[in-house]
């Protein structure tokens, strides 16, 4: 499971890993091995429901053929539980370590392309992913962790945590990705609120001195952040009516899995920049109108009941496995925020990690409090 969550900008790779994860857990689980261990069981429920609703969609897609196809991806839901009951005391580390890795060669590479000449938004670093989203968005759950782990475990291995934590954020800020700068910004409030909470007052120093540090096109690019006639900006509000209107069409079951894209072109608004899109950028939205207002439900239950669960545990934790709670509560946070401007929730690369820091979080929570 440490070596599917690490090599997912890789697919090909991370694959493999996640099939054998699953034969070893199911090994494992016949076996008597996982009884007593812990579950994520406050997640079970909206997992099922989100699992569900997916499945009423399907059968009632305009495209049910297509949408069936795209089921057994629902699968991937196990890692949650799976994650609870591996990523002990012992795995945990190991996963940081790997993240660790592959977020300082995926910095590494990301800068080099940018001084190679992908210093623009026309040509964007991206490391060797498919999409420049797609690894912004990696790096911004690999800066999370490596960073709560650095300031919050006293057992914590400064010459393997640091290299990513000074590479990664001149990376995702030389991306141009606006969500991972926005998600960056998230998880660093809530990791200052729990290792030291004056720290927040510092934050407009911070910023401060990030004008006068980073190139002139990357501080435009903060500022194009609050311009609604920006483009892109105006665009995903173009994208986010017509995802409403698809959700006051199809309001129990969505258009369908692998829908929206589809149907986009007659929802789409005579103003906006794009005649065809492959999601609507926004998590909630794109939920909502691909598998309906159940599915939305379910994934708001998740994220309340993980975010809940694990932020209440945070008090009576210490050492270790506070720093990991904290640090898969960063890492969740930084990236559902960002999935308010991009839609990440359901794309394997980005899926893989969160799915796992998710579970992890939630069985130390639950470990600590046995």
């Amino acid at each position: 499971m440490v070596a599917a969550a690490a090599t997912s900008p890789q697919l090909g790779l991370s694959n493999p890993f996640l099939v054998l994860a699953g034969v070893f857990s199911w090994r494992a689980w016949r076996l008597g091995a996982l009884r007593g261990r812990p579950l994520a069981r406050p997640l079970l429920p909206p997992l099922m429901l989100f699992a569900a609703a997916s499945l009423v969609s399907a059968v009632f897609s305009l495209d049910p053929v297509q949408s069936f196809d795209k089921l057994p991806r629902l699968a991937v839901l196990l890692l949650v539980p799976l994650a609870a009951a591996l990523m002990d005391r012992e795995w945990w580390p190991r996963l940081v370590a790997a993240l660790a890795v592959v977020t300082t060669i995926l910095a590494i590479w990301g800068i080099v392309q940018y001084l190679q000449g992908a210093n623009d938004l026309a040509h964007r670093i991206r490391g060797p992913l498919a999409h420049y989203m797609l690894y912004a968005g990696w790096v911004l759950l690999g800066v999370s962790v490596v960073l709560a782990e650095l300031l919050l475990n006293p057992a914590r291995r400064l010459w393997l945590l640091l290299p990513p934590a000074l590479l990664g954020p001149v990376a995702l800020l030389l991306s141009y990705t606006r969500n991972a700068w926005v998600g960056l910004a998230a998880g660093l409030l809530l990791l200052a609120a729990v290792w030291h909470r004056r720290l927040l007052l510092l934050y407009p120093v911070v910023a401060l001195a990030l004008w006068f540090v980073f190139p002139r096109p990357v501080l435009e690019r903060v500022i194009s952040i609050f311009d609604l006639r920006q483009a892109a900006n105006y665009d995903r509000v173009c994208m986010t009516i017509s995802g409403l209107q698809m959700v006051r069409d199809f309001p129990l079951t969505g258009v369908g899995l692998d829908m929206v894209d589809r149907l986009y072109p007659l929802y789409r608004r005579d103003d906006a920049p794009r005649w065809r899109v492959p999601h609507l950028h926004n998590n909630l939205v794109q939920i909502a109108a691909e598998r309906g207002l159940p599915a939305l439900a379910a994934y708001l239950w998740l994220l309340g009941a993980f975010f809940t669960v694990t932020w209440r545990g945070l008090p009576r934790l210490s050492g270790e496995r506070r720093a990991g709670v904290a640090a898969s509560l960063t890492a969740v946070l930084a990236i559902t925020v960002a999935g308010l401007f991009e839609y990440n929730f359901w794309f394997a690369v980005i899926q893989y990690p969160t799915l796992v820091l998710m579970g992890a979080g939630m069985g130390l929570v639950e470990e600590g409090g046995a």
